[in-house]
């Protein structure tokens, strides 16, 4: 079987990175696979170069040109046409426009996943996406709050739509003590260091400033804290200044882009994500799957990951001073770190199994 994958971006992320498992999997399969990105070639669709797969870069620019976009669209029709796919399955909002459009130029089976809040998008683009929404053959939510969103509000009919929830590694993502020796060993790190770490893209909308401000006031009664942001975005100089006006420069370490943040979640204690705007991050599943609590803001499916005091803390996102006092509250007892890190692992092994199987039975009944 043909499939060919469609995405806005091959950058580092969570829609990314559930691209690249699934299309190491569905290859594991025995089919044949094919990678576009819209935009051009992140790491992520470097390292699927290098592992040997067919991936192209339509070379779009971040901002909406019509002529570029005109372009785009008709190049990705000949691609289609010329590849043959069974399936075509297209991830964020950007590239499921333009397998809509696409389909209705030529013939194939469409999936969708948003891999995004769609709620969050402008009346414009809510809109664009209810017009285009029948042209899938079966549309996934990766989330509950997606699913729920695309039901009840863009009106999806429920025969098509179906509820895939991302999921992890359970064996390569677990706790594992010679990953954790070798993180806090690199670093410096004691046993009374309690090292929180954030995993995400040095973007706006991932909150990295309230994190600071919280960690900062933790920081000054509790030196012995550490935290650790891995990633990399267009906030990262703004980041690193602020981390300089803060005194934090001994207690706070920037990793930049990482191709497996196994080892970092390993080596650390805690896992913060206050993100304004999420669906069900993938980092999440990691930092749960390796055994570590954690705190989130009360967004997307993340209250279905992280229930308030069993596994972590929710908070509302915006309180710095709150989540400094639950950030205070994990990093001065480690019987909670550690009665709450087994509940996370325990709740990744019941509920969120790795989805590629799923998808695979997806493609086996639309070919």
């Amino acid at each position: 079987m043909k499939i060919l994958y469609v995405s806005t971006s091959t950058e580092t992320g969570g829609a990314e990175t559930a691209l690249r498992r699934l299309s190491c999997a569905v290859q594991e399969a025995g089919n044949t696979v094919k990678i576009i990105s819209l935009k051009p070639l992140g790491p992520v669709g470097e390292e699927l170069k290098k592992q040997g797969f067919d991936v192209l870069s339509l070379d779009l620019a971040g901002k909406v040109r019509p002529l570029e976009t005109a372009g785009a669209l008709a190049r990705l029709v000949r691609e289609i046409q010329t590849f043959s796919p069974q399936v075509v399955h297209a991830f964020l909002y950007r590239a499921i426009v333009f397998c809509r459009l696409a389909k209705r130029q030529t013939k194939f089976k469409l999936v969708t996943t948003p891999h995004f809040d769609l709620s969050k998008k402008n009346y414009f683009l809510r809109l664009l996406d209810r017009a285009l929404k029948d042209e899938d053959d079966i549309s996934c939510a990766e989330s509950r709050s997606t699913f729920d969103f695309l039901k009840n509000k863009q009106k999806y009919k429920a025969e098509k739509l179906r509820l895939l929830c991302n999921g992890v590694d359970l064996q390569h993502f677990c706790p594992n003590e010679d990953l954790r020796r070798e993180m806090r060993n690199k670093y410096n790190w004691t046993e009374e260091n309690i090292v929180f770490c954030c995993v995400a893209r040095l973007s706006p909308e991932k909150n990295h400033k309230l994190l600071l401000e919280a960690f900062a006031a933790v920081y000054q009664h509790n030196p012995q804290v550490r935290l650790v942001l891995a990633g990399d975005g267009p906030e990262k100089q703004t980041l690193n200044t602020l981390i300089k006006q803060k005194n934090l420069t001994q207690a706070v370490v920037l990793l930049g882009e990482v191709s497996d943040v196994a080892p970092v979640l390993a080596g650390t204690d805690v896992f913060v994500l206050v993100s304004a705007i999420e669906s069900l991050p993938i980092a999440l599943l990691e930092a749960c799957a390796a055994g570590l609590p954690a705190i989130v803001s009360k967004t997307g499916d993340m209250p279905f990951v992280v229930f308030h005091g069993e596994n972590g803390f929710v908070f509302n996102g915006k309180d710095s001073i709150l989540l400094s006092v639950l950030m205070a509250e994990l990093a001065e007892n480690k019987a909670l770190r550690h009665k709450m890190g087994k509940v996370s692992r325990k709740r990744m092994q019941t509920y969120y199994p790795a989805p590629e199987q799923k998808y695979l039975a997806i493609y086996k009944e639309l070919k």
